[in-house]
């Protein structure tokens, strides 16, 4: 831990002010193919959700709980709302795009919040150090197309963070920039798992891959249910009474706060303004999140695995044990790997008090690492 605080303290320089960098907003027609669990429990009230709730934190849920009806290929065209940020003129630019994709309970501004960004934005952050970044609004979320909860789900994210991925490999939506030397791809919580699924699907899709708030090992995802009491959405603010009934919510500030933050690592003026801009989840997003193939034996770029020290969701409160392996073994054949369990932070890595210690470890990764 000692070595990994000098590490931060060493790398810890300023983030980029917002005149150092250029910015383009993008909205952008997928059409992603996959297949797809088709939901067959839909919640009439919150009396459903609570008894599905207990079902699914059940000690037989693994055998026992099963909402899906069957699978289905499947296509549809939707439309992602995106923003490509790059180092103005004059600025280093090492011509390597890292693309962002945020997880659960967030939108895109999860990497750029309007408060505090010398302390809370990775944007900021990594345009300072020369990247370039591209972050969306993932389906079904903030200004990207609508779609039911129960439709929505992390086998159709996979598909567009694809599509998208190719798309900038290509050069498309990325101002000034171009074609790009690199890709990394960089996600959060559930953004972490459509990364890492991408990445075992086509394993040449991305140069490097950083995973934040993740672990292969010790997810409690019963837990994070359990803790977060989410409630129907549409009931709970009129700005969402448009979302199906498919689309959840936490139920107070301190169910939020009991997931993604860990007293006393962090501000409640950060807590405060999470929640108020929380975004409802899909309810088939969080269930088949567990389905997907993450086991990208055959990654060949650098790739880190950071958490929360204590990420309730993915190391079940203490990541300590449990961040390193099995990730070390699945990425074996990366050209560089680390396991970071960062000190004194919860699953909401992003707003940790020492935010910018995390986002300094991540970059210096990537320039170590050649990237």
């Amino acid at each position: 831990m000692l070595r990994l605080l000098s590490l931060v303290a060493f790398l810890a320089f300023s983030t980029a002010s917002r005149d150092q960098r250029i910015c383009v907003d993008y909205l952008i027609p997928v059409k992603p193919t996959s297949t797809n669990f088709i939901w067959a429990r839909p919640f009439n009230h919150n009396y459903d959700v609570v008894d599905f709730l207990s079902d699914a934190a059940s000690r037989t849920a693994d055998t026992d709980l099963n909402p899906f009806s069957g699978v289905k290929n499947q296509s549809a065209s939707y439309k992602i709302s995106a923003t490509f940020c790059s180092p103005r003129s004059g600025v280093v630019d090492k011509k390597t795009v890292l693309l962002l994709s945020h997880g659960l309970n967030f939108d895109r501004s999860y990497w750029e919040p309007d408060v505090s960004p010398e302390k809370y934005s990775f944007v900021d952050w990594a345009i300072a150090k020369g990247y370039s970044v591209f972050f969306y609004d993932r389906l079904g979320v903030g200004k990207s197309s609508p779609v039911s909860g129960y439709i929505n789900q992390a086998s159709i994210q996979v598909s567009v963070l694809e599509e998208i991925s190719q798309a900038i490999k290509s050069g498309k939506y990325t101002g000034s920039l171009g074609k790009p030397k690199s890709l990394v791809l960089v996600g959060h919580s559930f953004g972490s798992i459509i990364s890492c699924a991408a990445v075992t699907a086509s394993p040449d899709l991305a140069d490097g891959l950083i995973l934040t708030g993740f672990s292969f090992n010790g997810t409690n995802g019963a837990g994070f249910l359990e803790a977060f009491q989410p409630r129907i959405a549409s009931g709970e603010d009129p700005k969402w009474q448009a979302l199906d009934s498919g689309y959840l919510t936490a139920v107070d500030i301190f169910s939020n706060i009991n997931v993604f933050f860990k007293a006393p690592d962090y501000d409640i003026n950060i807590a405060k303004y999470a929640h108020k801009n929380r975004q409802p989840f899909a309810i088939n997003e969080a269930i088949s999140g567990t389905l997907v193939d993450l086991k990208a034996f055959e990654f060949r770029g650098p790739a880190m695995v950071i958490a929360g020290q204590y990420d309730l969701i993915f190391c079940t409160g203490q990541c300590d044990a449990v961040i390193q392996h099995p990730a070390q073994e699945i990425f074996s054949k990366a050209k560089s790997f680390k396991a970071i369990s960062y000190p004194g932070a919860g699953h909401g890595l992003n707003f940790a008090s020492n935010a910018t210690g995390a986002f300094a470890a991540i970059t210096g990764f990537l320039h170590e690492s050649g990237l």
